[in-house]
């Protein structure tokens, strides 16, 4: 069962642009406006997305970077290490950290989404922003 706060835990507020690819996370974001695909020449507060392999990480997080607003957030959830193997993604901490950095993004927040998964939110650099 999700927290009546979650939405607040994920930094955004009712009514704010979501970007949530996965179905199966878009319960996360109850009383965001959710959408599925992004959208044409907006900006949206956040992403909720569920990378599956490390390999592809670098481009969904560069992709996404240029979809949020620059107070903007991207969260990416992720197996715990203990349910890496029976989730069959191989995307770990260190790997959503490394690609981050190299795209000016900082975790600055980690939250527990599931018994299997958290997730490691994304941000702007402060000096970078407006």
């Amino acid at each position: 069962m999700v927290p009546p706060d979650f939405l607040k835990r994920l930094g955004a507020k009712p009514g704010d642009a979501l970007l949530i690819p996965d179905v199966t996370l878009r319960v996360f974001a109850a009383g965001a406006n959710v959408l599925s695909r992004p959208p044409r020449r907006q900006k949206v507060r956040g992403v909720v997305f569920r990378p599956a392999r490390r390999v592809d990480l670098p481009r969904d997080l560069r992709a996404y970077r240029e979809l949020i607003r620059e107070d903007g957030f991207v969260w990416a959830v992720i197996p715990k290490k203990s349910a890496i193997r029976d989730l069959g993604r191989d995307v770990t901490f260190e790997d959503v950290l490394q690609a981050a950095l190299g795209m000016d993004l900082v975790d600055n927040k980690t939250l527990t989404f599931t018994d299997e998964e958290y997730g490691i939110r994304l941000v702007v650099r402060k000096h970078l922003r407006r």
